[in-house]
This record gives structure tokens, sequence and C-alpha cells, in this order.
């Protein structure tokens, strides 16, 4: 098989010097108060977000995550001891949910995945959409489990404006749960 980013023969899904040519750019914003963590540079990795529309997505999304997760695990002190709950984790055509690989692989660094919690009623993409789009065309998010008195991270691929993440912790909050903080793959926001 080729390296997906530069054709060269490899038993994997990128090879080595690629792999390791994707690099770990930890950084956060704050929203009233609410910490988003990302982890790699949005203009460094576009290419390889944009994957989650195609079948080889899952493994891309695994390899990212993958490396997402043992970052924040190599720089913790302790396990986080909490719950995960993506948003709209639910299997897309391409036959897989791109937040729940990221969920899956955050349980090394002691969060439990509550996967299919968190559906948007309003399945609108806001991929290159205004603010003004996205303000006028909220998610309507419901929940499918119970979450009063858990304490959860909010996990999704990418944050733009922040106004998915913002509508997800109050649907969540207003259900009991106390939602910590987000972690994300990447910050649009350069």
């Amino acid at each position: 098989m080729r390296c997906l980013l530069c054709g060269n023969w490899t038993f994997y899904t990128f090879c080595k010097n690629c792999f390791n040519a994707i690099h770990i750019t930890p950084r956060y914003r704050e929203i009233k108060g609410f910490k988003i963590y990302s982890f790699f540079a949005f203009g460094e990795i576009e290419y390889l977000l944009h994957a989650k529309y195609q079948v080889i997505g899952s493994k891309v999304y695994g390899i990212l995550a993958k490396k997402a997760s043992q970052y924040l695990k190599n720089t913790l002190e302790i396990p986080l001891n909490a719950y995960a709950v993506g948003i709209d984790d639910k299997i897309s055509t391409q036959g897989y949910a791109h937040n729940a690989i990221l969920l899956y692989h955050l349980k090394q660094v002691g969060l439990t995945p509550l996967y299919q919690t968190l559906y948007a009623k309003n399945p609108v993409s806001y991929a290159g959409k205004s603010l003004k789009f996205r303000q006028a065309n909220p998610r309507n998010f419901c929940l499918k489990r119970k979450v009063r008195g858990k304490e959860i991270v909010l996990v999704d691929d990418i944050v733009t404006t922040g106004l998915t993440l913002m509508e997800a912790k109050e649907c969540l909050e207003s259900n009991g749960g106390k939602v910590l903080n987000a972690f994300v793959l990447a910050d649009a926001r350069n």
C-alpha cells in the first residue's frame, strides 16, 4: 500500500516520515469561561480533517485521535476520571462516526465514553458557513441518555466559532450534567 500523503510504499496509512511530520501544537481558547483544548493547527491538518467525508477517513481520524490522546496522556499528572460526550457521534454515510473514534482513544487518559448521547435535531452542516448562518440555524441538541450528576468533557473534531460546543454544553448542563471543558482535534481560528 502507498502512504496516503507522499505515495511511498508502506504497511500503514502514513509512512513513518509523514506520520512524524504531523505535529501536535496544543492550545486552548476560552469562551465565556469555558476552555476548549485543541491538539493540531487547523491549517496543517485541514486536508486530513476533510477525509471524514471519505471511507479512508476512519483510518485518518484514528491516527489523529491516537496522537492527540498519547500527547494528553504524556502531559497529564493524573487520569481525568470523567465522562466524554461526542458532538453528534452517529454513523455517517461513510460507515463510521468520526467523533466516536476520538472518544474511543480518549479512554487511555481516564475518560469514559458515553457514545451516542448527544444528537442534533437540526442536522445542518456548518462547514464553510458564516457566523450569521450558524446563529440562525442552531443544532437544537437532544439527549439520548441521562447525564445527571456526571462530570463531562465535550469532544468534537473542529471548533470554529464555538457555537456548537456552547449549545451542547448548555443542553448537557440543563439536564444535570457538569461540563468541565472540551477537547477538539483542531481549532479553525489560527
